[in-house]
């Protein structure tokens, strides 16, 4: 293969991304927002069909009751998207059956929110900010409330009173009997109405964060969205990393731990703040000596799990990633997608970036892989539980066939997945990749498999598994730690194909060639790996809009916030310069005055770190 040029040729900055605004779109005419409802027919015919109990709308912000076509309680979108907008590189709306086809500007996204800078684009007063006083908002006690009016339509053990939790547990704790419940226990069949299942979507942040304007708004959108319009089918904690050794954060005086949150956290969020800190891991998980949040992300969740039983999955989302949509949408629809995908080459399928450019459709894809794999191994059940941790029976189902080609593409389809991540899932064991050999209590061939960015979702089973063994002295890095206990128990782990854009000019065949290299049973396994920690393709996984760490989800974001590029990035005559030498530098030409405010389609971005107009210390792509 020549690799002459390849990944360099068409290095080239993508400006369309910042000339599509509310003025050029591709659909409509000229017709304003309109209120943008993802919701199921709660109460509805069909609903009742699946559904026990009965759906209450629940009080908001403001006082009274939510309504889902006020504007003032609900986001907006536009018809369409910005004529000459770059179609996402990888991913794909069809695939995961976003809605590519509306778009939101920040006002329209973020005016319920609190969003007030109308500065340069004056509105009518039904169009402009949402008057409410967010400093009497209590989000933990508006959840609470919302569950209690809905509490009919969820099982016994998840709406036992829960007091409020100001601090993780300091010691470990006995275990529940609830937490021996195998996933999709019920009395009732897949025919029948059943109760709905929760989700714990946990944020995380520090306590000495800088709580910016947009920080506020982001966390007001994920309770409204996720918690109260849904009628409590998601409850949203804040996981707070104490830092500082010196503040004591297990007080058993209850209003001496307000009065701590008080320090660190807004008002409006503290009754739904947890706290934790490096003790509270050292004293659950003595065994492994290590607790960072580069090495040991997972383990606050794992021991939030224990203290937070009454959920069904846990979702782990972080302070720097961003939605530009609706994030019920956007997570029910990756929830969804997981739930079709067949256990037959799911590991495999696991492991590509898709590429719709040179893969076509995902059936395409699916097609495409099961071809490839044609005699050769693939992982089927449960596969490498290591001899350490012997005698462990493994948690996930029994295999319905000996092989996956005596399978039909039907295991797996309509049951739901333990492990849901945004990036591949790959086996890093003959890779460069750097956490490849961070292990506590394993051997160096153990089989594993890794997930960069530790965002997505862990079901009660897998979380009690990456618990147990952290107890027993073992240990993975953090990006291998789900994949991989999803992997020795036969779990059913999914890589959600969501819309990943690319800020260059590379062609879908080019990216092909440098995202997915190796054998088809072990794409990007080996050590043209584009996950070796070589820095050859930097330039390109660092111009993504979600990834580890990246330039353009930042810029994306800032210029959708009406953010300039800051005109003083080189005033002291040098670019910032990674450790390789690439320079790296704010882009994207603002011009609302033209094409109006940029109007994006549904995104996951990930990083961005400064989201105040004036940028903090905090380095899209660290120096």
């Amino acid at each position: 293969m020549n690799l002459l040029g390849l990944g360099h040729s068409r290095d080239v900055r993508e400006g369309n991304f910042y000339r599509g605004g509310t003025l050029t779109l591709t659909h409509g005419n000229g017709d304003g927002p309109f209120v943008y409802d993802p919701y199921p027919d709660y109460n509805g015919d069909e609903w009742r069909k699946v559904s026990l109990g009965s759906f209450q709308a629940c009080a908001g912000p403001r006082g009274r009751l939510l309504s889902r076509s006020s504007a003032d309680d609900m986001m907006s979108v536009y018809p369409g998207i910005p004529d000459k907008f770059p179609p996402p590189l990888l991913g794909s709306y069809a695939a995961t059956g976003l809605d590519a086809y509306v778009c939101s500007d920040r006002f329209s996204r973020l005016r319920t929110y609190g969003y007030d800078n109308y500065t340069n684009h004056p509105v009518s007063a039904s169009e402009g900010p949402v008057q409410t006083n967010w400093n009497e908002v209590n989000w933990g006690s508006l959840q609470a409330q919302c569950f209690e009016r809905n509490a009919g339509r969820y099982t016994h053990s998840q709406t036992q009173p829960r007091p409020i939790q100001h601090s993780l547990p300091a010691r470990p704790i006995p275990r529940s009997p609830t937490m021996n419940l195998r996933r999709g226990q019920s009395n009732t069949t897949p025919s029948e109405p059943r109760h709905k299942t929760r989700s714990a979507v946990v944020l995380r942040t520090w306590h000495d964060m800088e709580w910016t304007d947009n920080l506020k708004q982001s966390v007001r959108s994920l309770v409204m969205e996720l918690s109260l319009h849904s009628g409590a089918e998601y409850e949203v904690f804040i996981l707070c990393h104490v830092k500082d050794a010196r503040i004591p954060i297990n007080i058993e005086d209850a209003e001496a731990m307000r009065s701590l949150k008080s320090r660190f956290i807004p008002r409006e969020f503290q009754e739904m703040a947890v706290l934790f800190n490096d003790q509270t891991l050292e004293s659950w998980y003595p065994g492994v000596d290590e607790h960072s949040t580069t090495h040991q992300y997972w383990q606050p969740v794992q021991v939030f799990s224990q203290s937070f039983q009454d959920f069904d999955y846990y979702w782990q989302l972080e302070m720097d990633s961003k939605f530009t949509g609706h994030v019920y949408h956007f997570l029910e629809k990756s929830a969804e997608f997981a739930k079709r995908q067949a256990r037959r080459y799911l590991w495999e399928r696991n492991a590509y970036f898709y590429i719709p450019g040179t893969h076509g459709t995902w059936r395409d894809f699916t097609r495409m892989v099961g071809s490839t794999m044609k005699g050769r191994g693939s992982v089927w059940g449960p596969n490498g539980i290591p001899s350490q941790l012997t005698p462990m029976t493994p948690v996930g189902p029994k295999l319905p066939v000996k092989s996956p080609e005596e399978d039909k593409y039907e295991w797996g389809v309509g049951e739901e997945a333990d492990l849901i991540t945004f990036l591949p899932m790959f086996d890093p064991t003959d890779t460069q990749w750097t956490f490849v050999n961070i292990l506590w209590g394993l051997s160096g061939d153990v089989p594993r498999r890794a997930s960069p960015v530790a965002i997505g979702r862990v079901s009660k089973k897998l979380v009690q598994q990456m618990h147990e063994i952290n107890q027993r002295g073992i240990g993975l890095a953090s990006e291998m730690t789900a994949p991989t206990l999803a992997l020795w128990h036969g779990l059913k782990a999914v890589h959600v194909p969501h819309p990943v854009y690319v800020d260059g000019k590379w062609s879908s065949k080019e990216l092909g060639r440098i995202l997915n290299p190796g054998q088809p049973e072990k794409i990007n396994g080996g050590d043209d790996s584009a996950w070796n920690w070589n820095h050859r393709w930097d330039h390109i996984l660092y111009r993504l809009s979600y990834m580890f760490t990246t330039q353009t989800a930042e810029d994306l974001y800032r210029r959708w916030l009406g953010y300039r590029i800051d005109p003083n990035q080189f005033a002291d005559g040098s670019y910032h310069q990674d450790p390789q030498g690439r320079n790296w530098f704010e882009s994207g030409d603002l011009r609302e005055d033209l094409y109006g405010p940029l109007c994006f389609p549904s995104m996951l971005l990930h990083t961005v770190k400064n989201t105040a107009e004036k940028k903090g210390p905090g380095m899209a792509v660290p120096a």
